[in-house]
């Protein structure tokens, strides 16, 4: 029968379903918060009018109004070809290549469309998707508007281009927005956001953020000069290879990025020296006010959560170096997925961990955080904002659960059901330093990005019927042996095929976690997680994509962490579905699947 069960027993293999299931949503979750929010390139189809044809005059559509209002719902409906918007659905990195030591880049076409917001339309407008991984999604696509390329000087509302985020992690849609709007009263520059009904071809796609993009304007208004360097940064720290992987958005020509290695030298210094250093580079008191946001926001997918999702300016008037906030969209979360033990003082940037050794830094650090606890940081407007972007976005109540909880907690200590609140978190961590977390740091070294992963192609039809479970999935392991993994001998001792369905992200997502045993050793399992976008998860063929529908390959192993071993993920291929099941039969399903993975670094 279909079911998540407890544990167990394999001849000779012991495997936690519990702890599996919880592994592996952890790595949904993740993924959903956040992994790694952000998009690269673009490539285009399209070219400027010609230098025959008579120039383009200049436009503000939609007049002086603020598109950026926060008691605004803007409509944006899109139109373009059928043919480019199902390509531009299908476009996105695979879920393998970001578990390689070197991401390589990824391109998004750009297309043309006919935008009107808000009842104002424009023509031959660029529109391209966006998104690393977590936001990827095949049915809602996250996207960027261009409305001057293909007609110079022309705006919206003085604004050049939108960033529309689809929140597929954070179905509450509230994130984003309220984590900026915080960062903005602590005085730290941030983007401004509100929220947008998107339709593209007559298809209602649902309430995204309209974020403000971090480009020369925003710098303009924020710093007051946009001709320094902006850096965006995905898992990348100051160091002597990490520093590389800071994306330079600005002066790229140049590329002069003497002033990380300024930081980078800086933190190489004794306490003294780098006390009396570092102000010259960097704003520290910002800094450990950025800092002390993130941690109260509970922010992990973040600089010093995580070294991931931030911006570096460096300010042509002051000379200093400020750190911006990005994709927001797991503030108000708490616990780090792959770093539980180091909240909820994050402190996994090289910066914010050196700071936190000394006690100067330290003190102060923790008197920042008291201040915007006891002046900013108030529950009964928090959940009030909560409920005024329910009410103008339309979003299920439901949706508000956890984001509620992680403001207010939920019931006594002692209830079975009890969750403290953020406050109380941190203040039981500002009273005890034990309690403050563990510093987690990407490891500065030198990788060699001209090795080329391991692949097996993975084949296989598995079927799930009232009750009964029957299949195969074939895949070749790095030692070149051949494993034709059955499904039903599995059965004999598990519930072999396990139908779940996650609601933490928008739209939901079904797992099928499929474990077969080798036919040829009887001792070995090996588990296959499948995701597919609910929205997808009907008959037809889906493509991989990013997390929204992919495959990640296990291996039972009971020395193991959770009992199993991580072997490779989903890279190209298909999913094709057959047939599903529905009510009390909602675990039936048939399908094959064919599929190239690649194995991690350092599997053999």
């Amino acid at each position: 029968m279909i079911k998540i069960t407890t544990k167990q027993t394999f001849p000779g293999n012991t495997v936690n379903l519990t702890a599996l299931l919880y592994l592996l949503f952890s790595i949904l979750l993740s993924i959903m918060i956040g992994p790694l929010a952000g998009c690269s390139g673009g490539s285009t189809t399209t070219t400027k009018p010609s230098d025959f044809e008579p120039p383009l005059e200049p436009i503000n559509v939609g007049g002086d109004g603020d598109l950026y209002d926060p008691k605004r719902l803007i409509d944006v409906n899109i139109t373009m070809a059928a043919s480019d918007y199902a390509a531009m659905k299908k476009e996105g990195r695979t879920l393998a290549s970001t578990a390689r030591e070197c991401v390589p880049d990824y391109e998004y076409t750009e297309f043309t469309a006919t935008v009107t917001i808000d009842g104002d339309t424009m023509k031959n407008v660029v529109i391209r998707k966006k998104g690393f991984l977590g936001s990827l999604s095949p049915s809602r696509p996250s996207i960027k508007l261009d409305f001057d390329d293909l007609h110079d000087g022309r705006t919206y509302q003085n604004m050049s281009r939108m960033t529309l985020n689809n929140n597929r992690q954070d179905p509450s849609n509230a994130r984003q927005c309220m984590a900026y709007d915080l960062f903005r009263k602590a005085g730290i520059a941030s983007p401004h956001c509100n929220f947008a009904r998107v339709k593209i071809n007559g298809e209602n796609l649902g309430i995204f953020s309209n974020v403000e993009p971090v480009k020369k304007p925003f710098l303009k208004e924020a710093f007051g000069n946009k001709g320094g360097n902006l850096y965006e940064a995905q898992l990348a720290d100051f160091g002597t290879y990490l520093s590389q992987k800071f994306e330079l958005k600005t002066n790229e020509s140049e590329n002069d990025r003497t002033d990380l290695q300024q930081v980078v030298d800086t933190l190489k210094l004794s306490d003294a020296q780098l006390i009396d250093a570092l102000p010259q580079i960097l704003d520290v008191d910002e800094f450990i006010r950025f800092w002390a946001m993130e941690t109260l926001l509970g922010f992990w997918d973040s600089a010093t959560g995580n070294a991931n999702n931030f911006y570096i300016y460096h300010s042509t008037d002051d000379k200093l170096l400020h750190f911006i906030p990005w994709g927001a969209d797991t503030a108000f979360t708490g616990a780090h997925v792959f770093k539980p033990d180091s909240g909820p003082m994050f402190r996994n940037l090289s910066l914010a961990a050196r700071l936190y050794d000394i006690d100067t830094y330290r003190e102060q650090y923790f008197s920042t955080l008291e201040d915007l606890l006891n002046n900013d940081w108030n529950e009964a407007a928090l959940q009030e904002e909560l409920s005024r972007i329910r009410l103008l976005t339309g979003t299920p109540e439901a949706a508000f659960e956890s984001i509620s909880n992680f403001i207010s907690g939920k019931g006594s200590e002692g209830d079975d059901d009890y969750i403290a609140s953020q406050r109380q978190k941190l203040n039981a961590a500002l009273a005890d330093s034990d309690a403050t977390g563990t510093a987690h740091l990407l490891e500065d070294v030198e990788v060699d990005c001209s090795q080329q992963p391991k692949t097996t192609n993975l084949s296989g039809s598995i079927t799930a019927s009232k009750g009964t479970d029957t299949g195969t999935f074939t895949f070749t392991l790095p030692n070149g042996r051949t494993v034709i993994s059955n499904i039903m001998y599995a059965g004999t001792k598990v519930d072999s095929i396990v139908y779940s369905l996650t609601d933490y992200t928008n739209p939901s997502v079904v797992g099928l976690l499929l474990i077969g045993v080798d036919i040829s050793d009887f001792t070995k399992a090996y588990v296959i997680q499948l995701f597919i976008e609910s929205s997808d998860y009907k008959p037809g063929t889906h493509s991989l994509q990013g997390l929204a529908t992919n495959a990640i390959l296990f291996e039972a192993d009971d020395s193991a962490p959770l009992g199993v071993n991580t072997l490779a993920m989903g890279a190209t291929g298909t999913i094709n579905i057959s047939s599903v099941g529905s009510g009390s039969n909602v675990g039936d399903v048939k399908l094959s699947m064919n599929m190239k993975l690649e194995y991690l670094p350092g599997v053999e």
